[in-house]
């Protein structure tokens, strides 16, 4: 069976080998520098697609959560106005108006204790 124009695409964005180490080394034909992941995931997050593209300049994203973190920092009256989720957390410490990240937001919170403890 033949391959589709859009498979082929893929097949050259994606392809790895896999190093005596165990890393992911892409080897994709528009891949200039070929480099090397630990994991997986970071290879296929290297894919070199940005599907997603910023509706008020240039920008571009492999996944949803980095266009609309994108959005958040660099436009947000559009975001706002287009209900685009914001990805901040808010630290439940009494008291405290900290919002950020999920990540962000367990570290600061980690402060907290420390202060207490």
């Amino acid at each position: 069976m033949e391959q589709s124009s859009d498979q082929e695409e893929l097949a050259k964005l994606t392809a790895f080998t896999i190093t005596e180490t165990g890393e992911y080394k892409c080897i994709g034909s528009k891949c200039k520098t070929q480099p090397v992941f630990k994991r997986k995931c970071d290879l296929t997050y290297n894919n070199h697609r940005r599907p997603r593209e910023c509706p008020n300049c240039t920008y571009k994203a492999a996944e949803v959560k980095d266009l609309h973190r994108h959005l958040w920092t660099h436009h947000p009256g559009y975001a706002h106005d287009n209900k685009i989720p914001e990805e901040k957390t808010k630290c439940d410490y009494p008291g405290c108006d900290y919002r950020g990240r999920k990540d962000n937001v367990q570290r600061h919170k980690a402060a907290h204790d420390k202060k207490q403890a």
